[in-house]
């Protein structure tokens, strides 16, 4: 297993594992401008993993900025083929990223997502607080 940066190369592969775990789908050419997008960003960095040279997970770290409160950046999404599942990679993906940056880095993860919490809580991260997501 080898983890990089993401390259506009992935964005197939990107959208292939995303679609698999259940996020909204997008056409490769929805996915490709995305990823153009956060690759330019100097706030955003994208990140993959491989096997046998295929892409098998993605992780999506941002710099989060807020009126009241000081930067930290955030994991706005990990993603690892669900046949791969249980082999470090996801774990990898959460170092390669989070190495690149200093300060807090922070997860939000929903509340039924149980085995996932076991997962972050592993690598480190605490539960600091619950919240709900209200959409308009």
């Amino acid at each position: 297993m080898h983890s990089r940066d993401a390259t506009l190369t992935d964005a197939s592969a990107i959208n292939s594992v995303s679609r698999a775990l259940g996020y909204t789908p997008l056409s490769d050419t929805e996915a490709q401008a995305q990823l153009e997008a956060l690759m330019a960003s100097p706030d955003d960095r994208v990140c993959v993993a491989e096997v046998d040279q295929r892409v098998v997970g993605w992780v999506h770290v941002f710099r989060a900025r807020r009126v009241a409160s000081l930067p930290f950046h955030e994991i706005g999404g990990l993603a690892v083929d669900p046949a791969c599942r249980r082999q470090g990679i996801g774990r990898a993906l959460i170092q390669h990223a989070c190495s690149q940056f200093e300060g807090p880095v922070r997860v939000r993860c929903r509340d039924d997502r149980t085995e996932t919490h076991s997962f972050y809580e592993a690598l480190g991260f605490t539960a600091t607080k619950g919240q709900r997501v209200f959409t308009r």
